[in-house]
């Protein structure tokens, strides 16, 4: 076979890995086929094309103006061109590059996307959404134009109208294909379905691509750390029920169920379609949901009861249905003291959650606008004793590995993330509770207690889940006040890098994870 032949190959071999998103692949191939071949134009802009994919921007627009030389009108190397400036933020560059495939072809739907999302960048609102028309014109079929067109009317304040477009992205997004594909590279030793329950969808309007890796919990960071070794496909359970549907997920080597909030699982009502789906594919499947439904608030704290060195604050479900306030504070009242904490059946962040001290207090959130009827009481516990800041210990559990991979203090008993500038001030200015931090996720053992790890791998061993976070406290006597324990927990780190949790915990749950799923692809 001479080069032409062989570059030919390539050339066909590096289309076919870019359309089943295996960039890395493609790359190599191409840029093989340019050696056997230079200057060939169809070669330089997909090679651009990929490089974008793998968000190498300066490389991009080496082959793209590499193409133009070759053909001054290419309309692919305008468009590649206009790309890398617009990634490059080069905008108003990006804007005469657009404009140059417009010029040889004013029906390029893509090339008026092209300009339309530069515009909103700029902040040209009204020419971004005349654009946005253009293309919408000359091609209706497009999620990428829809949602566009959302975000820019979002910024005209027309915020109606850009929510009835969002939805209809979406719809589009999900009626082309109901699945989000990672990338795929050569690496890859296993493939891994994440089945994730339907997104609160929100007024930040949020990319279905984003949706799926921006979830509140572990599966979302997946792609991101394991692209070497796992292909992740994800799909929305509201959007797979569907037979036809359900035909055009990919064969996995293993399930994640990422609907896993039991709260949510019986709320929806949809446990049947949601065991049926993860099970018709035959492989092993990590929090199922069967498992995933035992970890409600109350039925996790009754899982619990009698471990010895942990205190489990005693959880209860109420309903207002059919009560007056008053018989309902009454029945609170018979089985708790005060102070103790409300919060909804299914929010997670500590949303929906209120410290109640007086009976004056209680009737207060009671009467709130939108309380719901039906709600938890857990009786509030302080571990502080006499320390300055209330905390929470994480430990993270992948099947019989217990790893403490962050410690969260502040001075109300709230405590959030280490995501907001009001947090990051915090512990800028507590610097000495990061170090303490890292010394107890070095050695939990030696810091917290030999005792305390034994009750953790008594919860453990009661948990019914495959992979779970448990959030938790160490009171003076050594005893483990338990806050709760269930799969809905970002178990990596999401610290802001000001204030970061500690690497090498962080670090060993990764090889952890990597070892357990590899596991799971080795058992189908």
């Amino acid at each position: 076979m001479d080069d032409f032949e062989t570059a030919k190959q390539l050339f066909v071999e590096g289309l076919q890995l870019l359309e089943t998103n295996n960039f890395q692949d493609a790359e190599i191939r191409l840029s093989r086929c340019l050696e056997l071949v230079p200057d060939r134009v169809s070669t330089l802009n997909n090679l651009s094309a990929v490089k974008l994919k793998l968000k190498k921007f300066a490389e991009a627009e080496q082959f793209a103006r590499k193409a133009i030389s070759l053909e001054a009108k290419s309309p692919e190397a305008w468009s590649n061109l206009g790309l890398a400036l617009t990634a490059t933020e080069r905008h108003e560059e990006a804007l005469q590059a657009f404009d140059q495939v417009l010029d040889g072809n004013s029906a390029s739907a893509g090339a008026w996307l092209g300009k339309a999302m530069i515009l909103l960048e700029l902040k040209r609102y009204d020419a971004a959404l005349r654009a946005c028309d253009q293309a919408l014109k000359l091609d209706a079929s497009k999620y990428e134009i829809l949602y566009t067109k959302s975000l820019i009317l979002k910024e005209l304040n027309r915020s109606d109208e850009a929510q009835n477009i969002y939805w209809k992205s979406l719809d589009m997004r999900v009626a082309a294909s109901p699945v989000f594909l990672a990338e795929r590279r050569s690496t890859q030793k296993a493939d891994a379905l994440i089945v994730s329950q339907n997104p609160a969808v929100d007024d930040s309007l949020k990319s279905f691509e984003s949706l799926h890796l921006s979830c509140l919990n572990f599966p979302g960071q997946l792609a991101k750390y394991y692209p070497e070794d796992f292909h992740f496909t994800y799909v929305f359970v509201g959007d797979v029920m569907k037979p036809s549907a359900r035909n055009r997920i990919p064969q996995p080597d293993f399930v994640i169920n990422n609907h896993a909030n039991g709260e949510l699982i019986h709320i929806k009502g949809d446990l049947s379609g949601l065991i049926e789906l993860v099970d018709s594919f035959g492989v092993p499947v990590v929090n199922h949901p069967t498992k995933a439904v035992q970890t409600t608030r109350d039925v996790s704290a009754k899982l619990l009861e009698n471990i010895p060195g942990v205190l489990v604050p005693k959880t209860r479900r109420f309903s207002a249905v059919g009560k007056t306030h008053e018989e309902l504070v009454q029945e609170i009242e018979e089985q708790y003291e005060y102070p103790l904490i409300t919060r909804t059946l299914a929010a997670q962040e500590g949303k929906g959650m209120t410290k109640v001290d007086t009976r004056e207090a209680l009737v207060a959130v009671l009467l709130a606008s939108g309380f719901p009827e039906k709600f938890f009481v857990t009786q509030f516990v302080d571990s502080r004793g006499g320390n300055e800041f209330y905390r929470k210990i994480r430990a993270a559990i992948v099947e019989d590995e217990i790893i403490i991979v962050r410690v969260d203090y502040d001075a109300k008993w709230k405590i959030y993330a280490r995501k907001s500038d009001e947090r990051v001030a915090f512990y800028l200015e507590n610097k000495h509770l990061l170090d303490e931090e890292k010394r107890i996720c070095r050695d939990p053992e030696a810091r917290l207690g030999r005792l305390v790890m034994e009750s953790l791998r008594a919860i453990r061993e009661r948990m019914p889940l495959d992979v779970f976070g448990v959030d938790f406290d160490v009171d003076a006597a050594g005893q483990v006040i338990f806050y709760e324990a269930n799969a809905t927990m970002n178990l990596f780190s999401t610290a802001r890098e000001e204030v970061p949790y500690p690497k090498e915990a962080d670090d060993y749950l990764k090889q952890v994870f990597r070892r357990y799923l590899m596991s799971l692809a080795v058992t189908r």
